[in-house]
């Protein structure tokens, strides 16, 4: 299961991210961040695959259609391994500046 700490303008995302906690997030997933989420950090996530990613990239679809930009920011290593081999490096910021 996935956990989203809000720290101010940071969420800060820990834990799985696959394919069942998708499913269980699915529906809260244009309440589920805080209105001024500016950054989500993904250092602490141990575990995400492709509904993972897609389910991020989602509320960064949200936020943006909302005129907000909200950035992916510290991927973990495995998830970071999942960015190179499909090419995602666009969405992902290595380090929150």
């Amino acid at each position: 299961m996935a956990e989203f700490k809000q720290q101010g303008p940071v969420c800060i995302v820990s834990g799985l991210l696959d394919q069942q906690t998708v499913r269980s997030l699915w529906n809260d997933r244009s309440s589920i961040l805080a209105p001024e989420t500016a950054a989500l950090k993904l250092a602490e996530i141990e575990y995400c695959d492709s509904a993972g990613v897609a389910f991020l990239l989602e509320l960064v679809s949200i936020f943006a259609a909302k005129g907000i930009s909200l950035k992916l920011v510290s991927p973990s290593e495995q998830l970071k391994k999942f960015i190179t081999l499909y090419d995602l490096n666009d969405f992902f910021i290595e380090e929150a500046k």
